[in-house]
């Protein structure tokens, strides 16, 4: 199946950035640049620290297709086991599961059924406990001023756990 465009009409507020529009016109580019910087940083070492025995192909694979085929069956069992394992602290229409394995995983998406009671949250991890590292590094980047706006769920949602 050929990757088909995005229809602006359901993502106009998005159209307004030029760097997403780019991503949407040349979405294979990042990949390719991942791709051929890991290569050439193998390729720098093999040459420059000898004694690491790496070479560019050997980054090329570690580095790029092994990592991105990890992060991606991490991220797709996000929504398999999440709607199978795990538990449930609200009452939802869903069959959604907070998973604390897939949460470390995928760096907080595990905790999936937090996600999908509130979802506009960017805090997956609704407690201190609950483990949260792109919470974390959001947090951080809005420091740095790169995000904003960031939501946190609301005081009335700690009310409706039932678990």
């Amino acid at each position: 199946m050929a990757y088909r465009r995005a229809d602006e009409r359901l993502v106009s507020n998005f159209t307004r950035y030029r760097e997403l529009r780019w991503l949407d016109r040349f979405y294979g580019a990042p990949p390719l640049l991942a791709a051929a910087a890991m290569f050439f940083f193998g390729f720098a070492l093999q040459h420059l620290k000898p004694e690491l025995h790496t070479s560019g192909v050997q980054m090329l694979a570690w580095g790029f297709f092994i990592s991105t085929v990890f992060v991606h069956h991490a991220v797709y069992s996000t929504n398999s086991i999440g709607h199978l394992l795990g538990s449930r602290r609200f009452d939802s229409p869903d069959q959604s599961r907070n998973n604390v394995f897939i949460a470390l995983l995928t760096f907080g998406d595990g905790w999936h059924h937090n996600h999908h009671f509130y979802p506009r949250s960017a805090r997956h991890g609704f407690y201190w406990w609950e483990v949260d590292l792109t919470l974390y590094i959001l947090t951080a980047l809005s420091y740095a001023g790169v995000v904003w706006d960031l939501h946190a769920p609301p005081q009335r949602i700690f009310a409706e756990t039932y678990e």
